[in-house]
């Protein structure tokens, strides 16, 4: 009896010795930085996280302002619905918090390409509709955050269905737009009336 029960505890450490060893060696991937020119003032750094498919970009603008492009952007596409926005910073401080930095999510999506997903992998419903996240960051600046429809591959069995590259196109087209300074924005708004 005292024999089965030391084997069973030495196999116990062996197995935790083991997991910690394989956590030490594995590699500590780095997100990935990528700088491309918003205009000649204002660079757009973008981070891409290869664990988990999220794509950071600052904003040049405040998290309301953000998210109100978004929004506005949303309701002038007749295939593209807005599901929820959630200010989480809100919601903190009707909590009694008081240091709270700004936080929003904007929950939106095409029904219709959606379910060409869904129907490849119902687990893509994890991540769908699709989520953009606005944030104050404790650096003072704003930024936006999202799982690029592109990463689902590695996370869902999607083969063959080509709607996941078009909306990764227009999720990552969507945040540069919203992501723009004033000045840009304005300039992107009088291109796009002409």
């Amino acid at each position: 009896m005292k024999t089965t029960n030391l084997i069973s505890v030495l196999a116990a450490v062996l197995l935790l010795l083991s997991c910690e060893t394989k956590q030490k060696q594995t590699p500590n991937n780095e997100n990935k930085t990528e700088v491309v020119s918003q205009s000649t003032e204002h660079k757009q750094e973008v981070r891409k996280d290869d664990n988990y498919g999220i794509i950071t970009k600052r904003s040049f603008v405040d998290v309301k302002t953000t998210m109100d492009r978004l929004e506005k952007i949303i309701s002038k596409k007749e295939d593209v619905r807005l599901f929820n926005r959630i200010n989480h910073a809100e919601n903190s401080r009707n909590t009694g918090e008081k240091n709270v930095l700004d936080s929003e999510l904007v929950i939106f999506g095409n029904p219709k390409v959606g379910l060409k997903m869904l129907s490849k992998d119902p687990r893509a419903g994890i991540d769908l509709p699709l989520k953009i996240l606005a944030y104050k960051a404790k650096d003072g600046k704003v930024y936006v955050s999202y799982r690029d429809v592109s990463y689902f591959d590695k996370i869902y069995n999607l083969e063959g269905c080509e709607a996941k590259d078009k909306m990764s196109a227009a999720i990552n087209k969507m945040s540069d737009i919203i992501t723009k300074s004033p000045e840009d924005f304005k300039l992107f708004l009088e291109k796009s009336k002409s």
